[in-house]
C-alpha cells in the first residue's frame, strides 16, 4: 500500500441537488486519523448522522467500505469520493482502501439449508448483565413508527426509552418519500376532495377481501389527524398529488425534500429529545422478557455489553423483515441475487422475539414491497427504485416488452404494474426464473429521458455482471444465449408479434398502446432479479396493536407498530393508495403508546 502524505487537506463533499459539504481531512503517520465537517448541520438529522457515523468508520478501519445508510446515499457518496480525492492527493492508491466486497455483501447471501423455525434464543437471558433500566414504555425501533409512538407516549406523561441497533435514528424510514392522507387541510386547500368508503372499498376489492376491513377503516379514519398532529410537531410537507400518477386518488403528501429524513426525522428527533425521550443507540434488542405471560421489557446487546430493560409496555418498531433472507424464503421468496433497498438493520429481530412468546405468525399472508431489476445495469445503494434506467417503473418494471418463464413463454401481461407497481414481480414467484426481451428501439423509447442510456448499456452488456444480459441478432440466438428452448422461445415471439399487429393480445389482454413488435433486432434478454425495499409484518396484532396470539388473545404487555405490524394487507402491499404503509408507521405508533398508557394505568 503507498504511502500518505500527512496534512491537512480541505475538500468539498457534494451532497444531493449540488448542495456541499465543506471538510477537513487529517492524515497523519500514514494513516487518516481526522475527517471534520465545516457546516452547521441539524442536531440529530440525517445529515448529521451520515458525517459523523461514516467518518467514524472511515477512521476505525481505516476503509472506505462502510455500511449504507437508508435516505443519505447522496451524503455518503459525496462523503466517500471527497475522502477518495483526499487519499489520492496525498499520494496514495483510494482502491486500495477499498475491501472486496463479493465475499461479505448482504446483497448476494444465500439462505441456510439449516434455516429453523425455533426462535426460543430470542427468549433467553444473557449470561451477564452491565446495566439495568426501568421504564414505562419501551420501544425497540426508532424509525417512522418509533418516533410517533415515542412522542406521542411522552405526550401522555409516559417515562420512554427507544432503542435502535443503529447509531442513528431513522432505520428504514429515511427513504420514505411521503404520507397518506384523506380530506387534510393540504388537500382542501389544493381543491381536492375523495370519498373515505371510495377508499375503504377500493381497498377491501384489492385485499380480494381477505383482511379485517375495520383496520383500513381506522387508519383511513384517523390519517387527517395524525397529519395535522405532524405538521403541529413541526414536519415539514410540501404537496399533495397522486405519486406520479400511480395512485388512485391523490392522497400522497410529500416530505420536504422528497424524504422522510429531510422532512419527517429531524424534526420527530427534535421534539423527542425536547419532551426527555431517552434514547438508546447502537443498542440492539436480543430477547424478550416474559414472567408469567406478561411481557416485561427486552434484553439487549450495547458495545459495552448487554443489558436488561424493564418496562410495563413494550413496543416492537423494528421495521419488518426486509433485510432477512431467510425469512424473505419463508414467505416463498426467492432469494438468489437479491438486492436490497432496505436497512441491513432490518432482520426481524421483532417478528422472531414476538413469535419466541407465541404470537400470531403472519409473516407467510405478509407482503413484501419486491420489485424486479436487472443485475447488469446500476444497481448500486438503497435508492435503486428510484433509478431511471433500473428502477421499481423503469425498464424492469415491464411495459412494452415480453416477459418469459424457464419454458420460453409469456406467462403475465408486462403491464400488469399499472395496477399495482408491485404486481411486477408477483407472478415471478410461481417461475423458476424469468427473462425479460425488449429490442433497441424500446430500449431507447424506455430510456428517452435518460442521458447517456446508450452508453450505459454497452457498459452494462461489456461487463455483464451475474451474465444477467446479452444481445443477439435474432430470436434463436437470443434464447440460446440463456439456453431456453429455442423452438418454444421462437413461436412466443412470433405468436406475441401476430398480437402486436392485430392490436390485441390474445393470451393476456395486455393494453394496445403497449403491444409494440419485435420483428426487428437487435434483441436483448435480461433476467430479471428481486429488488425488495420492504419487509411489510409479520406479527400479528389487533386494532389495538396488542399483539396476539393464535387465539387472538393478547399477550399483555406487548404491542407491535410499523412494518412489524401490518393487518391490513394480505400478500401484495396495494400501493394504488400511496403513502398507505407511512400514514400506518404514524397511525400505529401513535395509537399503540395511547393504548399502552391505558394499560399501564389499569396494572
Amino acid at each position: 500500500m503507498k504511502k500518505l502524505t500527512s496534512g491537512n487537506y480541505d475538500i468539498i463533499a457534494h451532497e444531493y441537488e449540488n448542495e456541499e459539504m465543506p471538510l477537513e481531512v487529517e492524515i497523519k503517520n500514514d494513516k487518516i486519523c481526522k475527517i471534520k465537517t465545516k457546516k452547521k448541520m441539524i442536531p440529530g438529522s440525517l445529515e448529521e448522522t451520515a458525517f459523523t457515523k461514516v467518518p467514524n468508520e472511515i477512521i476505525k478501519n481505516q476503509s472506505l467500505s462502510v455500511d449504507a445508510i437508508s435516505g443519505a446515499t447522496h451524503s455518503v457518496d459525496g462523503l466517500l469520493n471527497a475522502v477518495e480525492k483526499v487519499i489520492e492527493q496525498a499520494g496514495g492508491n483510494a482502491q486500495e482502501y477499498k475491501k472486496e466486497q463479493k465475499e461479505i455483501n448482504l446483497n448476494k447471501r444465500h439462505v441456510s439449508a439449516h434455516f429453523s423455525n425455533d426462535f426460543s434464543s430470542r427468549h433467553t437471558k444473557p449470561e451477564q448483565i452491565v446495566k439495568e433500566y426501568n421504564t414505562d414504555f419501551l420501544i425497540v425501533g426508532a424509525g417512522i413508527s418509533g418516533l410517533a409512538a415515542a412522542v406521542q407516549a411522552r405526550q401522555l406523561d409516559l417515562n420512554t426509552i427507544v432503542i435502535d441497533k443503529n447509531g442513528f435514528v431513522a432505520g428504514n424510514g429515511g427513504g420514505v418519500e411521503g404520507i397518506f392522507g384523506i380530506n387534510t387541510k393540504m388537500q382542501k386547500a389544493a381543491g381536492i376532495h375523495a370519498e373515505k368508503e371510495d377508499i375503504i372499498s377500493k381497498e377491501a376489492e384489492l385485499g380480494q377481501y381477505r383482511a379485517d376491513g375495520s383496520f383500513w377503516v381506522d387508519l383511513i379514519n384517523n390519517s387527517a389527524d395524525n397529519i395535522d398532529w405532524l405538521v403541529n410537531l413541526g414536519v415539514q410537507l410540501t404537496k399533495v398529488d397522486d405519486y406520479h400518477g400511480t395512485c388512485m386518488f391523490p392522497t400522497f403528501h410529500w416530505f420536504k425534500g422528497g424524504f422522510a429524513s429531510v422532512g419527517y426525522v429531524p424534526y420527530m428527533k427534535k421534539k423527542a429529545d425536547e419532551l426527555n425521550v431517552k434514547f438508546l443507540l447502537e443498542t440492539s434488542a436480543t430477547s424478550i422478557i416474559e414472567e408469567n405471560g406478561t411481557i416485561k421489557g427486552v434484553y439487549a446487546k450495547t458495545p459495552e455489553g448487554y443489558i436488561k430493560i424493564n418496562a410495563k409496555a413494550t413496543l416492537l418498531a423494528t421495521g419488518g423483515v426486509g433485510h432477512n433472507p431467510d425469512l424473505l424464503e419463508q414467505q416463498g421468496w426467492s432469494t438468489k441475487n437479491i438486492h436490497y433497498c432496505s436497512m441491513p438493520s432490518n432482520t426481524g429481530d421483532g417478528y422472531q422475539m414476538a413469535m419466541s412468546v407465541g404470537a400470531m405468525d403472519m409473516l407467510k399472508e405478509s407482503p413484501e414491497f419486491m420489485m424486479n431489476y436487472i443485475q447488469a445495469f446500476p444497481h448500486e445503494g438503497v435508492h435503486l427504485y428510484l433509478d431511471p434506467i433500473n428502477g421499481f417503473m423503469s425498464l424492469p418494471s415491464g411495459g412494452p416488452v415480453v416477459f418469459v418463464n424457464q419454458d420460453g413463454r409469456r406467462f403475465v401481461n408486462e403491464n400488469v404494474k399499472k395496477y399495482n407497481l408491485l404486481y411486477q414481480r408477483m407472478a415471478i414467484k410461481a417461475t423458476k426464473v424469468t427473462y425479460e426481451i425488449f429490442t433497441q428501439r424500446i430500449f431507447d423509447k424506455l430510456t428517452k429521458n435518460v442521458e447517456n442510456a446508450d452508453e450505459i448499456l454497452a457498459k452494462a452488456l461489456k461487463e455483464n455482471e451475474g451474465n444477467s444480459l446479452f444481445k443477439a441478432n435474432s430470436i434463436s440466438e437470443l434464447a440460446q444465449k440463456v439456453n431456453l428452448p429455442v423452438a418454444i422461445l421462437s413461436k412466443t415471439m412470433k405468436l406475441y408479434n401476430s398480437y402486436c399487429d392485430n392490436g390485441k393480445d390474445l393470451e393476456f389482454n395486455k393494453d394496445k398502446e403497449m403491444l409494440v413488435s419485435m420483428e426487428d433486432g437487435p434483441y436483448y434478454i435480461a433476467r430479471l432479479d428481486p429488488s425488495n425495499l420492504i419487509g411489510v409484518g409479520g406479527i400479528g396484532s389487533n386494532r389495538k396493536f396488542e399483539v396476539i396470539s393464535n387465539n387472538f388473545e393478547k399477550i399483555p404487555g406487548l404491542y407491535a407498530s410499523g412494518m412489524d405490524s401490518t393487518m391490513q394487507y394480505r400478500d401484495v402491499y396495494t400501493i394504488t393508495l400511496g403513502g398507505s404503509a407511512c400514514a400506518h408507521n404514524v397511525n400505529s405508533g401513535r395509537q399503540a403508546a395511547k393504548n399502552a398508557k391505558q394499560y399501564i394505568q389499569e396494572l
